[in-house]
C-alpha cells in the first residue's frame, strides 16, 4: 500500500515538473519577445544594416533562453545545467519548427550556431538559477 502512494506522489510530482518546465519555456519566449520589442523600437530610430538586425535577434534569443533556464532551475534548485539545457533545446526546436512552417527557412550555418547558443545560454541560466538563494527554499 505504501508503494502505491509513492507512485502516485511521484507521478503527480513528475506532472508538476513538466508543467513548470513548459511554464519556464513560455516565460523565456515572453522575455524574448519583450527584448525583440525593445530592439525593434531602437531600430526604428536608427538605420541599421541586416547584420546588426540578425545580431540583435540572436542576442534576444540568448537572453530569453537564459531566463527560461534560470526560471526552470530556480524551482527545484538541482540539476541546473540539465534543466537549463533542456529548456534551451525545447525553445530551439520550437523556433525551428515555427520558422520552417511560417517563414519557409532553410537549415543553414546560423541554425547550428543558434542551437549552440540556446543550449549554452539555457545551461548557464540553469546553473545560476539552481545556485541562487531564495527566501523560500522548495524541496
Amino acid at each position: 500500500m505504501l508503494t502505491n502512494s509513492r507512485r502516485r506522489s511521484s507521478s503527480s510530482s513528475m506532472k508538476k515538473d513538466i508543467l513548470f518546465v513548459f511554464a519556464a519555456i513560455l516565460a523565456g519566449f515572453l522575455i524574448t519577445m519583450l527584448v525583440l520589442l525593445f530592439f525593434s523600437f531602437i531600430l526604428t530610430k536608427i538605420d541599421a544594416p541586416n547584420k546588426v538586425i540578425k545580431l540583435l535577434s540572436t542576442v534576444a534569443l540568448g537572453v530569453g533562453t537564459y531566463f527560461g533556464g534560470y526560471i526552470c532551475s530556480r524551482h527545484k534548485h538541482n540539476k541546473g545545467i540539465y534543466r537549463g539545457a533542456l529548456c534551451g533545446f525545447i525553445m530551439f526546436c520550437t523556433i525551428v519548427i515555427v520558422g520552417a512552417i511560417f517563414a519557409n527557412t532553410v537549415l543553414s550555418f546560423s541554425v547550428t550556431s543558434k542551437f549552440v547558443l540556446t543550449l549554452v545560454c539555457g545551461a548557464i541560466g540553469g546553473i545560476v538559477g539552481a545556485n541562487s538563494n531564495s527566501k523560500f527554499r522548495r524541496y
